[in-house]
């Protein structure tokens, strides 16, 4: 039986199914299995960002190395397969000393409660990371629609993430000088506990070659594709009955799945459902996340015929937030449309944009 292959804060993890229920998502494996508590549950549909991992993942069509923040709420853990996850104690920890964005948080007074803090900080620091670290203020305010705090009312919050930002205004810059001059924040000597000494063994195997992932779930098969070509093998060997199509899977949060379907199949590692290329259209494929749609938008707003993309980037900016944004899809949002009317889809069709392949189970 194949296993599924990722790595949470640099070490090796390898699943089968049979160890996980057709609904482990990839928040109740990092707290259930793996007891790294930081990372936060609260609503399950991706809305307020307590659970926001980062993932570091090689892109199927271009082969670069992407950092991503992803809700890991909506995330089952086997679409996680060669995923580099970093969780909140990845980051920074107290034997290990706290990253400069933990640091900012807890100096700018950006947390009460705590719960919501580990979601933030992830979303920043994948923003972070992802842009070489050179970031606007307004890329910092546009990028946290998707994190809800009930206790600071967001300004020590945002004032914390601005301070890093190429722009940051002379107020806040004067707050990080003074903190230069403060050792790493470290466990008081008071503190009634020890900090761990050791890490939780974890189990080391190597990784494997495959074409197509099989998996065998508790009371449901999950199949991971690499080409369309093997979605069409999957269906010719199970039958078409019952079988649901995943990428990024964020359309739980909208519409709960109570009964799934018999074959589960992730699409999310087709390359040709992520191209991008022009004939007399501009086309674009069905698997391209929201995220690439943006990015692709502001490339051909270069061209003439395509200078209208601009408005459509900004309305997908609109769209959902961040983290949804970079692993929900194109198809998966037409998708919902075709299943739940009521649904008000992102994309109307025109001339001159069209997605490539659909596949609607």
């Amino acid at each position: 039986m194949d296993k599924i292959h990722f790595t949470v804060n640099g070490e090796q993890i390898s699943i089968s199914g049979s160890e996980v229920s057709p609904d482990t998502s990839l928040n109740d494996y990092i707290r259930s299995y793996l007891s790294f508590h930081g990372t936060k549950a609260m609503c399950h549909e991706g809305g307020c960002g307590a659970c926001v991992v980062s993932v570091s993942h090689t892109h199927p069509e271009t082969k670069e190395k992407h950092v991503f923040a992803v809700n890991s709420c909506l995330v089952h853990v086997l679409s996680c397969h060669e995923w580099d996850i970093t969780t909140v104690e990845g980051v920074g920890n107290r034997r290990d000393g706290y990253h400069p964005i933990q640091q900012r948080m807890a100096s700018f007074n950006g947390t009460q409660c705590g719960y919501c803090t580990p979601g933030w900080v992830m979303n920043m620091f994948s923003l972070y990371e992802s842009s070489n670290k050179t970031l606007t203020t307004q890329q910092i305010e546009k990028s946290f629609g998707g994190n809800i705090c009930r206790c600071t009312g967001y300004r020590p919050i945002l004032d914390a993430l601005k301070s890093f930002a190429t722009d940051a205004d002379q107020r806040l810059r004067d707050r990080v000088q003074d903190m230069e001059d403060l050792d790493r924040i470290k466990c008081l000597k008071r503190c009634e506990k020890k900090c761990s000494e050791t890490e939780e063994d974890w189990c080391v195997i190597e990784k494997e070659n495959v074409a197509l992932l099989h998996v065998e779930m508790k009371a449901n098969r999950w199949y991971k594709a690499y080409t369309v070509n093997d979605i069409f093998q999957v269906l010719n060997r199970e039958g078409t009955d019952s079988y649901r199509l995943i990428a990024g899977n964020t359309g739980k949060g909208v519409f709960p799945i109570v009964n799934d379907s018999r074959v589960l199949i992730d699409i999310s590692s087709i390359a040709a459902l992520k191209e991008v290329y022009k004939d007399a259209n501009l086309v674009v494929g069905a698997g391209m996340t929201l995220t690439d749609l943006m990015a692709t938008c502001v490339r051909w707003t270069r061209e003439a015929d395509f200078q209208y993309l601009q408005q459509f980037h900004e309305h997908l900016d609109l769209v959902a937030h961040v983290p949804v944004r970079n692993i929900g899809t194109i198809g998966g949002n037409l998708a919902m449309k075709a299943t739940h009317n009521d649904f008000l889809p992102t994309f109307f069709f025109c001339r001159t944009v069209e997605a490539t392949a659909t596949i609607v189970g």
